[in-house]
């Protein structure tokens, strides 16, 4: 259906714009008219041939929301809000400039929500999937205090750190996770396809093959004839850890072996908490009290073992007990974590100490990250080699052996 931007006299004084969808253009003149607006000026903004096309730019623009476009959004309408335009027009201006099919949708449904007299945070709280709970909370303080263009500036801060610090981390893996993807399937090719046949130059000999080209040989069989239950039994695997992921019990086991993989489970654990403190810290400046800041950032810890034993915290802080108290009693929580936490509370500056804390944990990860990808890249690069140079000895020791007997 088409959707207008209109400008509208509410009232001898007061001029009202914003979008409505409606089937035509003198369709959308009478809906204004029957919400009691005179209607100045009504142009087309997007028609559906416009928003549907056809084609790889109709499929590109209908693609699914992530992280970087809520990012993007949070960072354009604060923007707008710090330039003191009111939130209905900001949304109708972020509707226009918007490429994408879905975040356009997403947008007019807040701006209609807002229109019938919802709340921003109510509105935001329908599409749960892509504003986190954290997102909501804090606009919902926002909205309490008449800080909103404040939160929303302190919300793309903090999405901003995340998504840079989710950069380096892919940043850093990516050409490791290449070099053992490229390596995997050159290894695979080679002993399914191209050693069995090159086998056939070896079946006339009459002497015995050297003890490393019966192994490759045998191998490489093993390879040709049930490369397919390789596959499939890879298959299945993932098809296990993905059912797994999807139901609570299976998510907890998932976790408690990631927590148990050498150098992952340290990387993991900084990860997690970086992101808690950071996440706490924002909720507590923005106003809300422990308790509540505890309820929001306790899920952005991303581990079921981590989240059941912080549920004790948060009880406890619920009773009375200070954090600094409860948190000695959790097992995965660094000493340093709790005494700066208990320095905090004492100063009276607890969000700035837990900012402090994230900051420290996130290059921490950053600097690990390097020294891990620095000595794993040459590690790939000589297993790689000294596979690919064994199968290459192991082809030319028979031809060696030939040369030595004719000699």
């Amino acid at each position: 259906m088409p959707t207008f931007t209109y400008l509208a006299k509410k009232n001898l004084n007061e001029t009202v714009e914003g979008i409505i969808v409606a089937d035509d253009q003198d369709n959308a003149v009478n809906k204004l008219i029957e919400m009691g607006l005179s209607p100045v000026k009504v142009e087309l903004l997007i028609s559906p041939e416009k928003s549907q096309g056809p084609g790889i730019i109709g499929f590109l623009s209908r693609r699914s929301l992530n992280q970087k476009d809520l990012c993007v959004f949070t960072s354009q309408l604060k923007s707008l809000m710090k330039a003191k335009v009111d939130l209905l027009k900001s949304l109708s201006i972020l509707y226009g400039q918007s490429d994408k099919e879905r975040l356009k949708n997403l947008i007019l449904d807040l701006h209609t929500t807002v229109k019938n007299g919802a709340t921003f945070s109510d509105a935001l709280n329908k599409h749960a999937a892509f504003f986190p709970s954290l997102y909501v909370n804090l606009i919902k303080t926002g909205e309490a205090s008449g800080r909103l263009d404040d939160v929303l500036d302190e919300l793309d801060r903090f999405l901003s750190k995340e998504e840079e610090f989710k950069m380096h981390v892919k940043t850093a893996l990516a050409y490791p996770t290449l070099m053992i993807l490229v390596g995997a399937c050159v290894i695979f090719v080679l002993f399914s396809y191209v050693i069995p046949k090159l086998s056939a130059i070896f079946a006339d000999f009459d002497y015995q093959l050297p003890l490393p080209t019966q192994i490759m040989l045998k191998v490489s069989g093993f390879f040709n004839s049930w490369w397919w239950t390789m596959v499939l039994g890879a298959g299945v695997l993932m098809g296990v850890l993905m059912r797994m992921s999807k139901s609570p019990e299976g998510r907890a086991r998932l976790d408690w072996m990631r927590l148990r993989i050498p150098v992952v489970a340290g990387l993991t654990s900084r990860q997690s908490l970086a992101r808690f403190c950071r996440t706490l810290s924002l909720l507590m400046r923005s106003g809300l009290p422990v308790f509540q800041a505890l309820q929001v950032s306790i899920p952005t810890l991303e581990n079921a073992v981590y989240m059941k034993e912080m549920e004790g915290v948060k009880k406890e802080v619920l009773e009375g007990v200070s954090l600094s108290s409860s948190m000695k009693k959790i097992s995965f929580l660094p000493s340093f974590l709790v005494q700066m936490v208990s320095v905090g509370e004492e100063g009276g500056r607890l969000e700035s100490v837990l900012n402090e804390v994230a900051n420290i944990y996130t290059q921490e990860t950053d600097e690990k990250l390097k020294v891990i990808t620095a000595l794993l890249e040459p590690m790939i690069i000589l297993v790689l080699g000294l596979v690919l140079g064994g199968i290459a000895l192991a082809m030319l020791l028979p031809i060696f052996q030939i040369n030595l007997l004719v000699k």
